[in-house]
């Protein structure tokens, strides 16, 4: 799980790319609903035509029939006729074409040269007692009926209504035959007009208002997303950073049990190098061989020094010992460990404490550990003659803080970037563990160490604690 885990957050012109494609499939949906609801109305108002037009036929051709009955005639084909012209005079019909119940031409008027009966489909359709109604919106009734050409206005085109109509005496009576209407179709067409002009505004207000809302959800929807996506990057961050810690845990363990055992195999000798040193160092020594031999003897002090530190930590972890430092004095503990090296160097040591703050024993350890850690690497930072700041204050209610200020060149951008991992040192001798092992220690005790601003004018380590344990 080393590895980096990116979720890439879709960029803003595809996010467009998917609602134009949204909303184009939802006006392709909008217009194959306008165009199957437009069909639809107008086959009704066809139909609507078509069966008033039978009604009125058939009412004529059962009243003449009826008057025929009653002067006591036989019924002929031109019955027909006459009923067809009769329903004729209700409608503006410019041609009319009448045939029997064999399909059989039975007359026409005006004069009609064609005398095709209706096709078997249209037949049948007239035998179920329906009624068949076509517009042709641009026609000439010459060539719909066969009129000659010479015949006047005959080549002018208009929108002509053909309508076939069942001829029944009475409702379920046998067929007695069929006519066929030729009307002015010019208030149909206007009608459909208006009816398409409805019908396109209603789909475009429709495609609006579904687009507003599908832009909303899609807005709505890619907001989620995004936060899902930086959710889900926030997790990946934490479980690499966990990642990391647990490696870096694994590591100061062996590294904490290799301490331990060397510490126990040092201490001793180094008790004895240091009284062989300190006899050597006694007056009267040759001045040269004086002055190394106790250089020798402070140096074998501090090594000693710093193995009683850490022994006196181990054994407060395992004797549990219960103790509490304030602030004051945790930070002019960490000031006397460093005041040998900030000599050496000819860096002035300052500090600075505010509040009344306390640290529970093991954390008031750790804390001077981390805290002669940074220092020290303030020391090796700070130009000679400059100022290292030591500050401990109370940062809330139980929280307390420590801030190690430096007037160096600042941490290097590459050791930023893996500033709390074990890495190659950038100094000469350097582990390249002493700020991971100090992170390490800050959260072992439960607090947090950061880095506040490292620049051209030095840097600053904050050692937080939220509270006492």
């Amino acid at each position: 799980m080393n590895e980096s885990v990116n979720f890439p957050v879709a960029p803003r012109r595809l996010h467009f790319a998917v609602l134009a494609v949204t909303l184009a499939v939802f006006a392709a949906v909008i217009g194959f609903v306008t165009l199957r609801l437009r069909a639809g109305l107008r086959e009704q108002i066809l139909n609507r035509d078509g069966e008033t037009l039978a009604a009125v036929a058939s009412l004529q051709l059962a009243n003449s029939q009826a008057s025929l009955a009653e002067l006591g005639l036989a019924d002929d084909s031109g019955e027909l006729v006459n009923a067809v012209l009769q329903a004729s005079k209700l409608r503006g019909v410019v041609a009319i074409r009448v045939f029997d119940a064999r399909r059989r031409f039975a007359g026409a008027l005006p004069w009609i040269a064609s005398e095709e009966p209706p096709d078997a489909a249209d037949w049948a359709a007239l035998a179920g007692g329906h009624a068949v109604t076509r517009l042709h919106p641009h026609e000439t009734l010459a060539t719909l009926v066969g009129l000659p050409p010479e015949t006047p206005s005959a080549d002018e085109t208009a929108p002509l209504v053909e309508t076939w109509v069942p001829l029944v005496t009475a409702e379920g009576a046998k067929l007695a035959g069929a006519a066929q209407f030729w009307i002015d179709g010019r208030a149909l067409a206007a009608e459909f007009a208006a009816l398409d002009r409805r019908l396109a505004g209603q789909a475009v207000l429709a495609w609006l208002a579904g687009a507003l809302l599908i832009a909303l959800a899609l807005a709505w929807a890619f907001r989620r997303l995004a936060e899902a996506n930086r959710a889900l990057q926030r997790r990946s961050e934490d479980l690499q950073r966990a990642n990391r810690e647990l490696a870096l845990v694994a590591k100061t363990s062996a590294l904490g049990t290799v301490t331990a055992h060397l510490i126990h195999g040092l201490k001793n000798p180094l008790a004895g190098l240091e009284v062989f040193l300190s006899g050597a160092a006694q007056p009267g020594a040759a001045t040269g061989e004086g002055e190394e031999w106790r250089a020798a003897n402070e140096l074998t002090q501090r090594l000693r020094a710093m193995v009683d530190e850490v022994v006196a930590v181990l054994r407060d972890d395992q004797t549990g010992a219960d103790f509490e430092l304030t602030c004051a004095e945790v930070v002019e503990l960490a000031l006397a460990k460093a005041r040998p090296s900030a000599q050496v160097v000819g860096v002035v040591l300052a500090h600075e404490v505010s509040g009344k703050a306390v640290l529970p024993g093991r954390r008031a350890n750790l804390a001077l550990l981390v805290l002669q850690n940074l220092l020290q690497n303030a020391l090796e930072a700070a130009p000679r003659g400059s100022e290292v700041r030591l500050i401990g204050r109370t940062a809330g209610v139980g929280a307390v803080e420590f801030l190690v200020e430096d007037r160096g060149a600042g941490v290097p951008a590459a050791v930023r970037a893996r500033l709390f991992q074990p890495c190659q040192s950038a100094k000469p001798g350097g582990s390249g563990l002493g700020l991971a092992l100090s992170h390490q220690l800050a959260q072992q005790s439960g607090g947090r160490l950061d880095l506040v601003r490292s620049d051209a004018t030095g840097t600053c380590f904050r050692l937080f604690f939220s509270r006492a344990e």
